[in-house]
């Protein structure tokens, strides 16, 4: 039901949706009225009293011309009529109109200096005999503070209008800063998204290339075809197939769940992981043994409470790390190559390191890799542990082959925190991911 409003309420928004009809209307019926009675006075009355109420028709769109003619047509009425006119009430209007829709100051000013004036002059023209000094300085001050309290009310006026203005692009600006975030959170959200989806192809496809591979080659050499190898090698490639399938529907249920927290967070800088509770060591365990299918000796040195009390978030990034990393060894350090896993706590960190003695890769090939695809691999990992606070740092290893030393915080830290005992290898940063 649609609210019923006063009739000033409907006026007052009405005048301010047609100002120009508004002041047409108002100098219309103000000549009707006025003029008439002017005339009253004689024909040369009746013409000034119509000189100065028809440009009121246009008062708001040239206020300046508007005061400098009705100053004209006031002096000539001093000089030509001798009395007052019903008319005059048009200078108070100017005066008002000048005050309240002029930006400028000076021009404020001067058009409150010409109605105290016209107040002063109006007072010697129109008092008469006997009391003359006494009726000069009644009038002069009745109509100087007249002008004063129209020029102070059309001040405020003009005030109010400015504060509101200025009311409206503050809002206009807290709107567009609202929409400037939404669209940063959904950005993010898809940058997320495409991280995680990222990490889930790139290892579950490189597990199945390799397994795949495998099986193409022992099927044009071996001899005899093991038909329960083969059935291992298709098994392998099923299951990991099936469960990146799922990984990524979970992402996109995430992102297509309207009703859940996809605020960014503050602690983590991004949305929460889903089904995190049950991330731990068993989970660390599966993704080494789906590794170990694919053809990579990987052995795992891991503390059985290295993820107790530890935030779901923190979990699943240090699992992703480690996933990453043996993914890059499949892909980078040669067919012969061996990987270590190590995770451990120290002093409130979770510290993983995920080193191989493969090849390696050289470092123009770590280059290219890196500026091509941005936000990837060595930098998706630093990008994701950085948002907990956490660190990554990568490099060839002495001896040859590669390793990745990870540590995240268990509870979100200051910025100012690092962790104790995190070297640089030697070399630098040397393998991109993909």
């Amino acid at each position: 039901m649609k609210q019923r409003t006063f009739l000033a309420a409907r006026v007052d928004q009405w005048s301010r949706e047609h100002p120009r009809l508004l002041d047409l209307t108002l100098a219309g019926l103000m000549w009707l009225v006025f003029g008439p009675l002017s005339a009253l006075a004689g024909p040369l009355a009746f013409l000034i009293a119509t000189a100065a109420i028809l440009p009121l028709a246009v008062r708001r769109r040239f206020p300046t011309a508007v005061l400098a003619w009705l100053a004209t047509v006031f002096a000539v009425q001093l000089m030509l009529v001798p009395v007052p006119l019903p008319a005059n009430i048009a200078q108070a209007i100017v005066v008002y109109t000048v005050a309240a829709h002029v930006a400028s100051l000076p021009i404020r000013l001067l058009a409150l200096g010409a109605a105290l004036t016209g107040s002063v002059l109006a007072g010697f023209r129109w008092s008469t005999p006997p009391e003359y000094m006494a009726n000069v300085l009644t009038n002069a001050v009745f109509l100087g503070i007249l002008s004063v309290l129209v020029w102070v009310i059309g001040d405020l006026v003009r005030g109010r209008q400015a504060n509101v203005s200025a009311l409206r692009e503050a809002s206009a600006r807290l709107e567009e800063s609202r929409l400037q975030r939404e669209r940063f959170v959904a950005q993010q959200q898809r940058v997320v998204a495409a991280r995680e989806i990222h990490d889930i192809v790139a290892h579950s496809l490189t597990v199945m290339i390799v397994q795949a591979d495998g099986a193409e080659y022992a099927a044009e050499h071996a001899r005899p075809w093991d038909r329960a190898d083969a059935g291992k090698v298709f098994a392998t490639i099923g299951r990991t197939a099936r469960s990146a399938l799922t990984e990524v529907r979970g992402v996109i249920e995430v992102l297509r769940d309207t009703d859940a927290d996809t605020e960014t967070d503050a602690d983590t800088g991004g949305p929460e992981e889903p089904h995190g509770a049950g991330l731990g060591i068993a989970e660390l365990r599966r993704l080494v043994d789906s590794v170990r299918a694919a053809g990579l000796a990987v052995d795992v040195d891991a503390e059985p409470a290295v993820f107790d009390d530890v935030p779901a978030a923190i979990r699943f990034a240090v699992l992703r790390v480690v996933r990453e990393s043996l993914t890059n060894v499949l892909k980078h350090a040669g067919p012969h190559a061996t990987a270590h896993v190590v995770a451990a706590r120290k002093q409130g960190w979770i510290m993983v390191r995920v080193e191989d003695d493969g090849v390696g890769v050289r470092r123009a090939d770590a280059i290219a890799d890196h500026v091509s695809e941005p936000g990837y691999g060595l930098d998706g990992m630093r990008e994701r542990l950085r948002v907990l606070g956490g660190v990554l740092e990568a490099g060839p290893r002495r001896g040859g082959g590669f390793v990745i030393d990870a540590a995240t915080p268990v509870t979100v830290p200051s910025p100012s925190a690092r962790p104790a005992g995190l070297a640089t290898p030697s070399g630098g940063t040397g393998r991109s991911g993909e």
